[in-house]
Order: C-alpha cells, then sequence, then structure tokens
C-alpha cells in the first residue's frame, strides 16, 4: 500500500468519525451508516472492513450488536449533509 493509499484510507476514516460524532448520540446502525456505504460501493467491501478495523483495534469505535458506537468524543466541524458531501466528492476524485 502506498503512501497515497494510507493518506486516503486515513482521511476517509476521519470522515467516518466526523460522521458518528454529527449524529446524535455517537451511534447509528451499521446499515444506516452512509459514509460507511459509500466507501463500500466506490472502494470495496474488503477496504470497508480495513478502516473498520483499525477504527476498532484504535479503540475509536466498538460493535454493538447491529449499531457502531463511537468512543471517543470530539466535536464535528461540519454538519452532517457537508461531512457527506466531503466524502462523496473525496471519493469521486479517487
Amino acid at each position: 500500500m502506498s503512501r497515497v493509499d494510507r493518506k486516503i484510507l486515513a482521511s476517509l476514516a476521519f470522515y467516518m468519525l466526523e460522521e458518528l460524532a454529527a449524529r446524535r448520540g455517537g451511534r447509528v446502525k451499521r446499515k444506516y451508516w452512509k459514509s460507511l456505504r459509500m466507501v463500500e460501493f466506490w472502494l470495496g467491501k474488503d477496504t470497508a472492513k480495513l478502516i473498520l478495523d483499525k477504527l476498532s483495534e484504535g479503540g475509536y469505535i466498538k460493535f454493538e450488536d447491529d449499531y457502531v458506537v463511537l468512543l471517543r468524543e470530539f466535536k464535528p466541524r461540519r454538519s452532517l449533509n457537508a461531512i457527506l458531501r466531503e466524502v462523496y466528492n473525496h471519493l469521486q476524485r479517487g
């Protein structure tokens, strides 16, 4: 994996965390986590699983039944729609 790939994956992971933080309670059902669904569509399920594994190992998220819960609190800088628009643009640029 090249340095550029790592940079893209890191920024996508940050956007995913930012989306979780923007949602009420910092939890979301996996099927409604839109940035994850976009990553799965554009980059494949293996890449999405890699990002989720890294976030889980780092102690940023945990899985509770159907829900994904944000463990580390932080303040999102943008609205939820702005975050999702940024993820889409980031994936579209490649």
